[in-house]
């Protein structure tokens, strides 16, 4: 055949060459989270950032109201008040294990049952979800803050006046119910409102505002229990929250919106000004509900992301990282207050050795979030502009070493009688594992699970609540199991098994995620037919994207079957029961045990 047949004539396009109309990011998005972000040949028509080569992912709107058109004094304004709710409840969450001695010695509690409603509130942190999650998708991010902000508030003023200790471990509970969407719902909120290669430094400002108050909350804590006395820890959280309520509904914008599929990628402008009015704003639940997904659907959805390995390596990772600042937390009592370690630190200083987690989290913080966005594009632009959702995991390569050195340092300095600055440089070291390991968590769930539905509207928040709830079932768990732990092994071996641990979970869970054969594996039993998927790598793309292979229409239909689905939900909602049922029997035998007098129970404190 003769070779000029397929050239064409001068002016004219070839017929195999893809016309930069026909071209859409979508195309590229074989996998979940694998996309073409930056268009080095300039071949799309859509929407793209001011360098004229980053595509803007996901595509916006013509409606200024779109929160991604939002100017940045309104999308940052927004967004600092979600960062001042999440900076209050994670001071809030955590404070209560420095007022762990005044109710010791008012209520004559034990560590074990304060250590036992701990666990419980941080359980309710994760279950919570299951629930608040599905209302937040489909009438709003903003009735579900400001229903937040409102019940923590009586939570404190509950806690602030209990008269006993069963009445402070209620109000505690009560609390990690409450506070359940500061996990979760800020991550939902940056997928609202910034662009893909944006959205690392939205997961680093959540980031600081939960490591703010991580740090300073306990710290002040310190200073207000010896000044005013512990109740008014709680007083002041409870005005914090409600003022924070107020704001909440006067000025937080809502962000959720329903953004169609754009199928003509095309370039939009953004036409007018916004029509919404102050009043306007303040509705609590939107005209237009922000997912056509049925109610029941989203709230079993997250149940069945449950046995998503990519789910529950997020969950096992950010679980392990948030487990060791919760042991942190209710052991930093014992170690620098009790004689046992030579310390004897006044609830104040106590407070400021959280100054050393907050030091080492915000060194940390740039590699495991904004970092990212840098390295996402630098890491495209070596793949012929297609990035993966794995650019986003190199940062827990590091966390595993740190998070280990931090551990072993805390407890073994302290047992073996270090000057106070060898256990709270660990501190330190384990505040800066923390940042990494809830950065990359939340970065590269929301990454793996954009878009795997046909429509683009994907399962994002699903798979955090999901990944959220189990980390809080596993920092549940060593929450009950520390103290018998300490007393079992003691304090040197103790911290040294645990930092072995923190070492295997980080460094073998991410080896084994990194690579996007991880993502194609675990997301094609979560994923709905799709006629638009391809089986070529990533980076060829064209303009119609062929059948996907047989074997994964296979594996599709085999995996995908309703049945499974309910008989996973129905098991995993016993599962949940069970745990519930379990922490309230422990908490109510060791509230028996201590109250008959072994092991210093109440015997004048009224009832539990």
């Amino acid at each position: 055949m003769d070779d000029k047949t397929n050239t064409p004539p001068p002016g004219e396009k070839s017929l195999d060459e893809p016309s930069p109309v026909d071209v859409t990011p979508d195309v590229v998005e074989l996998l979940p989270g694998t996309r073409l972000l930056v268009d080095i040949e300039h071949r799309l028509h859509s929407a793209h950032d001011a360098d004229k080569e980053i595509v803007l992912i996901p595509e916006p709107s013509s409606d200024p109201d779109d929160p991604l058109n939002w100017s940045p004094v309104r999308k940052h304004f927004a967004f600092g008040i979600v960062c001042l709710y999440t900076l209050m409840l994670g001071g809030a969450t955590i404070s209560p294990g420095i007022t762990y001695g005044a109710l010791i010695v008012e209520f004559d509690a034990t560590v074990n049952y304060l250590n036992t409603g701990a666990a419980l509130s941080i359980l309710f942190l994760g279950a919570g979800n299951l629930l608040l999650n599905p209302l937040a998708l489909r009438f709003g991010r903003r009735p579900v803050y400001l229903f937040s902000a409102v019940l923590a508030c009586v939570s404190q003023v509950v806690a602030a006046a209990a008269q006993n200790k069963g009445t402070a471990i209620g109000a505690r509970i009560l609390l990690g119910f409450a506070a359940a969407p500061f996990e979760q719902l800020p991550a939902i909120s940056v997928d609202d409102q910034f662009f893909i290669h944006h959205r690392g430094f939205g997961i680093s400002l959540y980031v600081v505002a939960l490591t703010l108050g991580s740090t300073l909350g306990p710290l002040s804590a310190g200073f207000v229990i010896e000044s005013m006395g512990w109740r008014w820890v709680y007083w002041f959280y409870a005005i914090f929250m409600g003022a924070i309520a107020i704001i909440i509904f006067l000025f937080l914008e809502e962000t959720a919106y329903l953004r169609k599929p754009n199928t003509e990628s095309t370039e939009s402008a953004v036409t007018g000004k916004s029509t919404k009015t102050f009043v306007s704003r303040l509705a609590l639940i939107p005209a237009v509900r922000p997912t056509e997904v049925p109610f029941l659907t989203l709230v079993f959805n997250p149940v069945r992301l449950l046995i998503s390995p990519i789910v529950i390596w997020g969950g096992i990772v950010y679980g392990f990282g948030v487990s060791w600042l919760s042991i942190m937390a209710v052991t930093a009592n014992e170690v620098f207050q009790s004689p046992l370690y030579g310390y004897n630190f006044s609830f104040s200083t106590l407070g400021l050795t959280n100054l050393a987690t907050l030091i080492g989290a915000f060194i940390m913080i740039y590699a495991g979030g904004a970092g990212t966005d840098s390295f996402m594009v630098w890491k495209a632009r070596k793949n012929n502009g297609i990035m993966e959702a794995e650019s986003r995991i190199y940062s827990t390569f590091i966390a595993a070493p740190i998070m280990t050195g931090g551990l072993i340092l805390y407890g073994v300095g302290a047992a073996a009688g270090l000057p106070w600055i060898g256990p709270v440089f660990g501190m330190g070291m384990i505040g800066a594992g923390l940042a990494l390991s809830g950065e990359v968590t939340l970065g590269y769930t929301s990454e793996a699970f954009a878009g795997i539905e046909k429509g683009g509207e994907g399962m994002v928040a699903e798979a955090v609540t999901a990944m959220v709830f189990v980390r809080n079932c596993i920092s549940c768990a060593m929450t009950f199991a520390i103290a018998p732990w300490i007393e079992h092994s003691g304090l040197r071996n103790c911290f040294i098994e645990v930092g072995l641990l923190a070492g295997v979970v980080l460094q073998r869970h991410t080896r084994k995620t990194h690579g996007h054969n991880f993502t194609e594996r675990n997301t094609l039993s979560f994923r709905r037919q799709a006629n638009n998927q391809s089986s070529k790598p990533a980076s060829h793309y064209t303009t119609e994207p062929p059948t996907p292979p047989h074997h994964h229409q296979q594996q599709q239909q085999k995996m995908v079957q309703e049945n499974d689905t309910i008989a996973i939900t129905i098991v995993v909602l016993f599962v949940i029961l069970a745990l519930i049922g379990m922490g309230i029997y422990h908490l109510v035998s060791v509230a028996r045990s201590s109250g008959g007098g072994s092991g210093g129970g109440s015997s004048g404190s009224g009832s539990d």
